[in-house]
């Protein structure tokens, strides 16, 4: 996978933890929702969903910075209009109430429009995210992220 395409699914995650505001639910709860509700995000290319996700301190060891992740991403919807997102959370762990260490296992093919395929049939480029997200004002956003390449039985194990 190119350093542009796993710079799309680290933002795909990052969009996940924008809206996850102050609420009666733990933060692990809010951050789980979030997730969830990026994938549709991503899918849906809502850029201004992608930057909100992302800290302005956000650093990655590939070097870039929030503006170079966010133009990563707009350069992966251009080169794929149908690009597919799935993910599953593997684990949320709050070791503060302002912090969270975040585990997701992402899936990413390029598939005709409207085509919602079974990962287990296609070429999907799947990759583990190890994010850290930090509740900033409210909003929780993605300060760092590492990734690397998985297998597509960790998309599925539970």
């Amino acid at each position: 996978m190119s350093r542009s395409t796993r710079a799309l699914a680290v933002v795909a995650l990052l969009v996940a933890v924008t809206g996850c505001r102050r609420s009666r639910s733990s933060p692990e709860d809010q951050v789980r929702k979030v997730i969830d509700s990026v994938v549709l995000a991503v899918r849906e290319r809502d850029m201004s969903a992608v930057a909100a996700a992302v800290s302005d301190q956000y650093a990655d060891r590939e070097g870039n910075d929030k503006k170079q992740l966010v133009s990563l991403v707009r350069v992966q919807f251009l080169v794929h209009p149908n690009l597919y997102l799935a993910a599953r959370i593997a684990s949320v762990e709050c070791p503060e109430r302002v912090q969270a260490q975040v585990v997701v296992y992402a899936a990413m093919v390029s598939v005709p429009a409207g085509v919602v395929p079974d990962l287990r049939q296609f070429s999907a480029d799947v990759y583990r995210f190890d994010l850290t997200m930090v509740d900033e004002d409210g909003a929780w956003r993605v300060v760092r992220a590492a990734w690397h390449p998985a297998t597509t039985q960790d998309l599925f194990d539970n």
